[in-house]
């Protein structure tokens, strides 16, 4: 509403009495209006380009209601390009003035002296005046420190910025950081690269991340902890670095304090405590992928060098992890391939063909998948399947990876999965190829290979002849070795040759330095030589000594009960049973 003379009106409070309202604003207030006014002007000209009429109104700015000391820096450079040096110089120093409590002024000059001094002027003159002044005026600044360290190293006096930290080092300042940026800038005034000097460097430097260190555990300051350690990491003082880390991760447990401790204990060859430490990061933070397969790589590092049931165990580690890295953040084929090695060498083959079977429904037209999933259906005693996959994955190979079908452990796979679903013309051929595939400096595989063809055909009581020149080659490729010894005793058995037969595998017998389950095969043999030979307590001894080491082939199990006349004892975890023709394998 308006008075009858048409003016707005404001109401009185105590009156009720409407009186005209004051339009006219405050003078401060006009004065701020005006001075965002210019700066919105002087942003929008700057950005089309138009410097000079973009410091008019910066300038406006500045004089109607002055500005931080770092837009007066940049307003000052537009000045020196348009108004000449002093002009620059005084819009720098009248900042200082204006600012009163801040020693980035100061700062600011320093970077414009550093910037632009010549011979001509005496900027670095002014600017050393200045920053002794800020040292004087902020006697617990950093900025004011850092700001002289940095002037008078430019100008190659040492021993100035030397004693300007000595001085900061006197002040009673609490916080870490500024103990921090000091120490930052002692490494520029006492360089720990200097090696002549190192130890003495190193003592200089350390004053200012010591008195960091405390000031930063008294604060539960973790960021500036970790970063102090960073320093004694790269200084070379790693026995300190660790010590900061295990106390945080005490206190807190961060991820970054463990592993910074994981890499800290590799680099002071503290392995198992290395990888301690690494096993308990991954288990507080069990996503942290890559984690999950270094701590694969370390146990499969430690596997490497193990042996017996610790090899095992370590393989099963590094598949658990590497699997869990895969969950928590997938992987390629390559990932999937690397996995599935380390489960199978865990012989954990219900995992093995599990995983594989997850790895071909990802990358069904991948022939190294396909080699891998055959293995594991093997594995598992689905020998016709596997053989099925062998040939799958030959014919995926021949265009997508031809190097696979030049690998002599390619087709040995292959013919022992043929051998066992009963194919055994097709599995001598798989055979035959691997031993012609098979590398001239590698006689051990080719051995293996004979051993494992010629020991077929003994079982099956076929081809004896060839059988005899295979098991003969491999016993000349790999003498004394007692898998092969006693695939050939059984071939002279299979031949009706009994005595040569016994001679051979009670050779094999002396050979064995330590006896295991499956080994009962050659104990087995043995008792059915002697049985032939007439030597029925001889017989009857070595099945009693097959039948001790528990085999677990169900048939020799089966015979020796038998012949020792004992009622057969319930097998309820006995391994699902081998084909009759499976060979021994080779050491």
């Amino acid at each position: 509403m308006g008075s009858l003379h048409g003016a707005p009106t404001r109401a009185d409070v105590q009156s009720n009495e409407p009186v005209a309202a004051d339009l006219s604003l405050q003078p401060t207030r006009e004065k701020l209006a005006q001075a965002h006014a210019h700066y919105v002007s002087a942003r929008m000209l700057e950005d089309e380009g138009r410097m000079r009429e973009a410091l008019g109104h910066y300038l406006a700015f500045l004089e109607k209601g002055g500005a931080e000391p770092d837009l007066v820096a940049h307003i000052a450079e537009m000045a020196l390009n348009y108004q000449g040096m002093e002009a620059a110089v005084k819009l720098l120093e009248d900042a200082i003035k204006a600012s009163p409590a801040s020693s980035q002024p100061y700062v600011n000059f320093t970077n414009f002296a550093l910037t632009h001094s010549s011979a001509e002027n005496d900027l670095l003159t002014r600017a050393a005046t200045a920053a002794a002044e800020a040292m004087s005026r902020f006697p617990h600044s950093a900025d004011a420190y850092e700001n002289a360290v940095r002037l008078y190293l430019s100008q190659k006096e040492r021993a100035k910025a030397a004693e300007a930290l000595e001085r900061a080092a006197k002040q009673p300042v609490t916080e870490a950081e500024y103990w921090l940026r000091l120490g930052r800038a002692a490494q520029e005034v006492w360089p720990l690269a200097d090696t002549e000097q190192r130890g003495e460097h190193l003592t200089r430097v350390n004053v200012f991340f010591d008195k960091a260190m405390l000031r930063a555990r008294e604060a539960k300051d973790e960021a500036a902890e970790l970063w102090i350690a960073d320093y004694f990491l790269f200084s070379n003082q790693l026995d300190r670095a660790a010590t900061i880390c295990e106390w945080v991760v005490q206190r807190s447990g961060s991820l970054d304090s463990r592993k910074r401790l994981v890499r800290l204990y590799e680099a002071l060859e503290r392995p198992d405590d290395s990888l301690k430490a690494l096993e308990a990061l991954v288990s507080a933070y069990p996503t942290d992928v890559e984690h999950q397969r270094l701590l694969a790589g370390r146990y499969e590092q430690r596997g490497r060098t193990a042996f017996g049931e610790d090899r095992k165990e370590f393989a099963k580690k590094a598949a658990e992890h590497f699997e869990a890295a895969l969950q928590a953040g997938g992987g390629d084929v390559d990932d999937y391939i690397k996995a599935a090695t380390y489960i199978e060498s865990t012989g954990d083959d219900e995992r093995f063909e599990r995983f594989t079977a997850r790895a071909q429904q990802l990358y069904p037209g991948e022939p190294r998948v396909g080699y891998l999933r055959a293995l594991a259906l093997n594995s598992v005693k689905k020998h016709a399947d596997a053989a099925k996959m062998f040939e799958d994955t030959a014919k995926l190979a021949k265009t997508r990876l031809p190097d696979l079908l030049n690998d002599a452990g390619y087709h040995f796979s292959w013919g022992a999965a043929l051998e066992r679903s009963g194919q055994f013309d097709a599995a001598a051929k798989a055979f035959e190829k691997s031993v012609d595939l098979t590398p001239p400096d590698n006689p051990p595989s080719a051995a293996s290979t004979m051993n494992y063809w010629g020991y077929m055909w003994v079982e099956q009581d076929k081809h004896l002849d060839k059988a005899e020149t295979l098991l003969r080659k491999a016993n000349e490729l790999r003498p004394d070795v007692p898998a092969f010894i006693d695939s050939l005793g059984w071939l002279y058995f299979r031949q009706g040759k009994y005595d040569k037969a016994l001679t051979e595998l009670e050779r094999a017998e002396k050979l064995m330095e330590e006896w295991t389950p499956e080994d009962a095969e050659i104990l087995d043999h043995i008792a059915q030589t002697h049985q032939k030979l007439g030597n029925a307590d001889k017989a009857r001894e070595y099945w009693q000594r097959a039948l001790d080491l528990n085999p677990p082939q169900e048939p020799i199990r089966q015979r020796a009960e038998s012949e020792l006349g004992l009622k057969p004892k319930p097998q309820p975890n006995a391994p699902p049973e081998e084909k009759p023709g499976t060979p021994p394998a080779a050491n």
